[in-house]
């Protein structure tokens, strides 16, 4: 996949249609035309694709001669121009409140966003929940651009030239919110998490910038995407490592969206030299035994979420060891008061395999989101 995001002209929304007006004569009221009617089910329709009041669908409709794509067209770009003065009113306005939403696709590729609003009312509002979702789809779904251009130097090194993960080195990546917002927002991921390349085809596709901006004007309060990050699986892979990555939310409609949420990179081994883990995993029981590591990798970004977890060792960091993965009791493994890091090599043990928590952020609506510690580190701190 190419590197290089290039966000769509909003003019591109703004496609030609032809209005219809009722014209009268100045003598007399009898004209042959009139007044298109516009069904109830077209207009269901598009408000189903465009949540706008009656009236304006029906307008919409009218001007468009029926045309749902037309009409879908000019409402995005009415309410474009509407939608951009209204955040320029707004834009001062404080995103303590929101959520973190995080996609999972095909348990290669993970990501997780920030996004901020002004009040909890419209942090539970379904068009501002899907507006989340679709952006984090959109995150794990896309290459991190160009990373030679960060002004993060640490995140330079973390991959080599063939795109894989440097030693020791963190393999989550911070996505540059200003590309994330030039980028086109796609829909990727059923009920599975399967990426379905269909909904990738579509000519009428609105950058992320476009879409926050629809959900503005519907929301009334500003809205801000906060920060985004991401993995995604090295290809092709090397037949001695696998990664797993995956994630986890509390505190919201679903495990994937919540006022809390975390993901991880699990790096996996086989313990064998001479069977390494791809044979293990296109081998006799090899679909038990990725179900087992997508299942076990869950249940650590589930206790990254439960405790304050801040990074994955001590090392020679004064952090509490409540803070730390891997000497937190791992109570969302069955309620196993033993260290995560005992339980992880027991664990891979009985399986055969050689299982690391490489990569960790955890993030909260209420983060003080400027420490430069915890978003500009390449150190597996959350």
């Amino acid at each position: 996949m190419s590197n290089l995001l290039i966000p769509r002209s909003s003019s591109s929304l703004r496609s030609s249609f032809i209005p219809t007006f009722r014209s009268f004569s100045s003598t007399s009221f009898n004209s042959n035309e009139q007044k298109i009617k516009v069904p109830i089910n077209l207009i269901a329709s598009l408000r189903k694709e465009f949540p706008v009041p009656l009236s304006q669908a029906r307008e919409a409709l009218e001007k468009s001669n029926l045309d749902l794509k037309k009409a879908l067209n000019y409402l995005h770009s009415s309410n474009s121009l509407n939608a951009e003065k209204k955040a320029a009113k707004v834009s001062g306005r404080i995103t303590n409140e929101g959520i973190i939403s995080i996609s999972l696709l095909s348990n290669k590729r993970v990501g997780m966003i920030h996004l901020g609003c002004e009040t909890d009312f419209v942090a539970k509002n379904q068009i501002f929940l899907n507006t989340a979702k679709n952006i984090s789809e959109t995150t794990a779904f896309l290459d991190v651009p160009n990373i030679e251009e960060f002004d993060h130097p640490s995140q330079q090194k973390q991959r080599n030239q063939n795109n894989e993960i440097g030693l020791g080195k963190d393999p989550i990546l911070k996505f540059p919110v200003e590309s994330l917002l030039s980028a086109p927002l796609i829909s990727l991921s059923n009920e599975n998490g399967e990426i379905n390349q269909s909904s990738v085809s579509s000519n009428d596709l609105q950058t992320i910038k476009q879409t926050l901006l629809s959900s503005l004007s519907q929301t009334g309060e500003n809205l801000k995407l906060i920060r985004a990050t991401s993995f995604a699986s090295p290809f092709p892979s090397k037949p001695e490592i696998r990664y797993i990555p995956s994630g986890y939310a509390h505190g919201g409609p679903n495990d994937k969206q919540g006022k809390v949420g975390g993901i991880i990179v699990l790096s996996v081994e086989s313990q064998d030299n001479e069977k390494p883990i791809t044979t293990l995993i296109h081998g006799p029981n090899g679909d038990k035994l990725e179900n087992d590591l997508n299942e076990f990798a869950r249940t650590i970004s589930r206790q990254v979420v439960g405790f304050p977890t801040k990074v994955i060792e001590k090392l020679d960091r004064p952090f509490e060891n409540d803070e730390i993965l891997y000497e937190q009791p791992f109570m969302m493994f069955k309620g196993d008061s033993r260290p995560v890091k005992e339980v992880l090599a027991e664990w891979g043990k009985e399986k055969g395999v050689i299982v690391k928590v490489v990569g960790m952020r955890r993030w909260a609506v209420g983060d003080e989101v400027e420490d430069p510690l915890l978003e500009k580190s390449g150190d597996n701190t959350a």
